[in-house]
C-alpha cells in the first residue's frame, strides 16, 4: 500500500506531462497546417470568385496542392490523436520493439490511405494507382536497398525471435547481453554491470552469421585444452583433474579426451550462467595446467 501510494502520484504526473506534450505537438501541427493552407485557399477562392484573374493552369495546380495538404494534414492529425491509444492497446503485448513496429506499420497504413485518396481525387484509377505505387516502391527500395534490408532483418528478428532482449548471444565473435533490437543495429553489452561499454552489431550480420543464444539462465559452455605431449599416465592425471573439478561449486564439469588435426586435447564441458563462464573456465584451466605442466 505504501509503495502504491508513492508510485501513484508519479504515474499521474507522467500522464499529465505526456498529455501536455501531445497537445503541444498537436497544436503545432494544426498551426503549421493553417499557415500553409490559408494563403492557398485564399488564392483559390479569389480565382473562383473572379476577384482577380488566376490562370486556369495555376488553379488546377492549387486544387491539387489543396487536396494533398488536406489529405496528409488530416492523416497527420488523425495519427497524432490516435497513436497513443494504439500504443496503449499493445502495452502488454510482446517486446517494446514489437510495439514500436506495430505503431510504425499503423502510421504507414494511414499515410498510404491518404496517398490513395489523393490519386483517386486526381482522376487516377485504382489500377494505375497500384502500378504507380508498385513502381515507386521498387525504385525507392532499390535506391535504399541496404536500409530496406536492415528493416526486413529487424522485422525477422522481432517475428522469428532467434533471441529476445535480455538474452546472452554470440554472433560474429561478439557476445553479450542483448539490450536493444533496433531497425539498424542490435546493441549487445558484454559487461551488463557497467554502462559505458557496449557493441552495436549491424542487422545484416544476423543474416550472414550463425547466432548462438545462451538464453537467460544456465547453458552448456565448452572449451578445449590442447596437450603439447601425451604423458604415459594421462588417464590418472585426467582422473585427478576430474576430482579437483568436482570440488568447484556450481560447475558440474565433464572432461574427456579428444583429438583433431591440431593434436590431442581435453574437451571440457560445464553448465554455467553467462556472467560466471569466464571465471569458471579460468579455474578449470588452472587445474589442468597445474596437473599436466606445472607438476610434471
Amino acid at each position: 500500500m505504501v509503495k502504491d501510494s508513492i508510485l501513484r502520484p508519479s504515474r499521474e504526473k507522467f500522464k499529465k506531462v505526456k498529455s501536455r506534450f501531445s497537445h503541444e505537438q498537436l497544436n503545432k501541427t494544426i498551426l503549421f497546417f493553417l499557415i500553409v493552407m490559408l494563403p492557398i485557399i485564399a488564392i483559390d477562392v479569389a480565382g473562383r470568385q473572379e476577384i482577380f484573374p488566376v490562370p486556369e493552369t495555376l488553379m488546377k495546380i492549387l486544387e491539387g496542392i489543396i487536396v494533398v495538404l488536406i489529405s496528409y494534414g488530416l492523416a497527420t492529425l488523425f495519427i497524432r490523436l490516435s497513436i497513443n491509444f494504439i500504443i496503449d492497446k499493445f502495452e502488454f503485448i510482446g517486446q517494446p520493439e514489437e510495439r514500436i513496429l506495430l505503431s510504425k506499420l499503423y502510421i504507414f497504413l494511414v499515410y498510404m490511405l491518404a496517398t490513395v485518396i489523393v490519386f483517386l481525387h486526381m482522376g487516377i484509377g485504382m489500377q494505375n494507382v497500384a502500378l504507380f505505387l508498385g513502381l515507386t516502391a521498387t525504385g525507392f527500395a532499390f535506391a535504399i536497398r541496404d536500409v530496406v534490408l536492415s528493416y526486413i532483418i529487424w522485422f525477422m528478428l522481432l517475428t522469428k525471435k532467434p533471441f529476445k532482449i535480455g538474452d546472452y548471444i554470440n554472433v560474429a565473435d561478439q557476445e553479450g547481453q542483448v539490450k536493444h533490437i533496433g531497425m539498424f543495429y542490435v546493441v549487445v553489452d558484454a559487461s551488463p554491470d557497467t554502462y559505458a561499454d557496449y557493441t552495436k552489431i549491424p542487422n545484416k550480420i544476423f543474416l550472414e552469421k550463425p547466432i548462438r543464444n545462451y538464453g537467460h539462465g544456465k547453458f552448456f559452455y565448452t572449451f578445449d585444452f590442447y596437450l603439447k605431449s601425451v604423458p604415459t599416465d594421462i588417464m590418472e592425471r585426467l582422473e585427478r583433474v576430474r576430482e579437483k573439478g568436482s570440488t568447484l561449486r556450481g560447475t558440474d564439469a565433464t572432461f574427456y579426451l579428444n583429438s583433431d588435426s591440431d593434436g590431442v586435447k581435453i574437451t571440457v564441458e560445464f553448465k554455467t550462467v553467462y556472467e560466471d563462464r569466464a571465471i569458471l573456465r579460468d579455474r578449470l584451466m588452472s587445474i589442468m595446467l597445474q596437473e599436466f605442466y606445472i607438476n610434471t
